[in-house]
């Protein structure tokens, strides 16, 4: 048991001091602990799940009133795409490339616009037999995306962080 517990504590110093982070573990900069969040679709999938992780990361999201006080995160728009990569002998398809592209800006007042932009992509394979558990396995995987795309996006704060601190040394 003495042995075991060696090698956990071993192991936990280990992992903390080469810096390992957990995936979706995004540290937001100072500068982005309190921002604006626009979008065309509040209530979508996408803006709830960037608000969750906004949330989630201690972000205060604040009214339209103070928007101008503070940097914004604007979704410009998704757009969620459906391939055929497959098909069956009959000529139906087999499987689905699902790919979720996002475009958003961080708006940095009396700074500069910064673009992003978001790529998911996932593999969906089409049972014709089933179709009911089709749609509700796609439902699935498209909020999955959604979830995916919006840790990508909280994420990128930490590059535009570090282009602002760059600009102002300069």
């Amino acid at each position: 048991m003495k042995k075991w517990l060696c090698l956990f504590a071993l192991m936990s110093l280990l992992l903390s001091g080469c810096g390992f982070h957990l995936q979706g573990d995004a540290e937001i900069p100072k500068q982005f602990q309190t921002m604006a969040f626009y979008s065309s679709d509040p209530y979508g999938s996408l803006s709830r799940e960037i608000k969750k992780v906004l949330r989630e990361n201690n972000v205060q999201i604040v009214n339209n009133d103070d928007k101008h006080n503070y940097p914004a995160l604007k979704v410009i728009d998704d757009n969620m795409d459906k391939t055929t990569i497959s098909i069956y002998p009959d000529g139906k398809s087999a499987e689905y490339q699902l790919t979720l592209m996002v475009n958003a800006q961080v708006i940095i007042a009396g700074s500069d616009i910064y673009p992003l932009t978001v790529k998911v992509f996932r593999t969906f394979f089409d049972n014709p037999a089933s179709a009911l558990a089709k749609s509700t396995e796609q439902y699935m995987i498209e909020q999955e995306m959604y979830s995916q795309a919006a840790i990508q996006l909280i994420g990128k704060l930490k590059s535009i962080n570090m282009i602002e601190q760059k600009i102002n040394t300069q």
